[in-house]
């Protein structure tokens, strides 16, 4: 799949056992770390969403903040070793 830079995606389409691993990571790991994560991330956690994001960002208005700051793993996985994740390097 081609990328609007021009480069090129690697298309992986996870099977049923990749859904069923990953679940039963998230299962085990979730716990262990949620409660570590700051009470401002919002981004894939459990019982949180967008709106909640938004919601928090109007009650620092209200309490006189005035900087967001919006965090993104953005091209983190162009640049990753696939194999090192993958576990075959």
């Amino acid at each position: 799949m081609e990328k609007p830079d021009g480069g090129e995606r690697l298309l992986g389409i996870p099977t049923v056992m990749d859904r069923v691993i990953q679940q039963a990571i998230v299962q085990v790991l979730s716990p262990i770390f949620d409660p570590d994560f700051s009470p401002s991330s919002f981004g894939y956690r459990p019982g949180r969403s967008a709106q909640d994001a938004v919601q928090q960002v109007n009650r620092y208005i209200k309490q006189g903040l005035h900087q967001a700051v919006d965090v993104d793993l953005s091209k983190f996985f162009d640049t990753v070793s696939h194999d090192v994740l993958r576990g075959v390097a």
